[in-house]
């Protein structure tokens, strides 16, 4: 069966928004932002971040399309960081056309598709927050509310064992915390449990960093 929804989720570590009005680039100890809109490493398949941008370098970056056939493809890909004057607020908002996940596909498994994604991650006075969204989603059924670190299992590997996971608003925060996130969009493991091949794809990466 295929599923095809948008859906909307934000994950909020502090409460409050500041607009940005000056892009500049980061100084030291400023607020950080950074992302791209995806990358692959699958046995000897290797897709570097595609369109990565950050507020100590690179404000924003364009690409195309990055494919490696019968693998992977990420179409029109777009990153923009910013930072106000003050060096308080980063952002960053990375967006994505049609991404194809086919490497599941020789082992009987899904072909994973969406049509469009953007993740957002943005540093407040207090820590971080980010959001995402995606339409045309394919080849596995998601609720319509994500929760972090919702995982989907693809069954039916070696021994029982998944052929994939796909780790949808994957979250990681320092422990003790100190208001710095990265997010993935969507993180797909192959065979995570051991299998003929092994390998992590990422859709839609932001790391936001408030004032140190």
């Amino acid at each position: 069966m295929t599923l095809r929804r948008t859906l909307t989720v934000a994950c909020v570590s502090a409460l409050g928004m500041a607009l940005m009005t000056l892009p500049a680039q980061a100084a030291p100890g400023d607020a950080v932002a950074e992302g791209n809109a995806g990358a692959t490493t699958i046995g000897q398949t290797t897709v570097p971040p595609i369109a990565p941008c950050s507020t100590e370098g690179e404000l924003g970056a364009t690409n195309s399309e990055a494919s490696v056939p019968n693998v992977v493809t990420y179409s029109n890909s777009k990153s923009v960081c910013t930072i106000d004057d003050v060096g308080e607020i980063a952002t960053v908002t990375v967006t994505g056309g049609r991404f194809r996940f086919d490497a599941l596909l020789q082992y009987n498994g899904p072909r994973i598709r969406l049509s469009s994604y953007t993740a957002k991650c943005e540093t407040t006075l207090d820590g971080s927050k980010s959001s995402f969204q995606f339409s045309g989603l394919s080849g596995i059924k998601v609720p319509s509310q994500i929760p972090s670190n919702y995982v989907v299992t693809v069954p039916g590997g070696p021994d029982g064992k998944p052929k994939a996971t796909v780790t949808f608003n994957e979250t990681h925060a320092p422990n003790p915390p100190d208001g710095s996130m990265t997010v993935h969009l969507m993180h797909i493991r192959m065979f995570p449990e051991g299998g003929p091949t092994a390998g992590d794809a990422y859709i839609g990466t932001v790391h936001c960093s408030p004032v140190s």
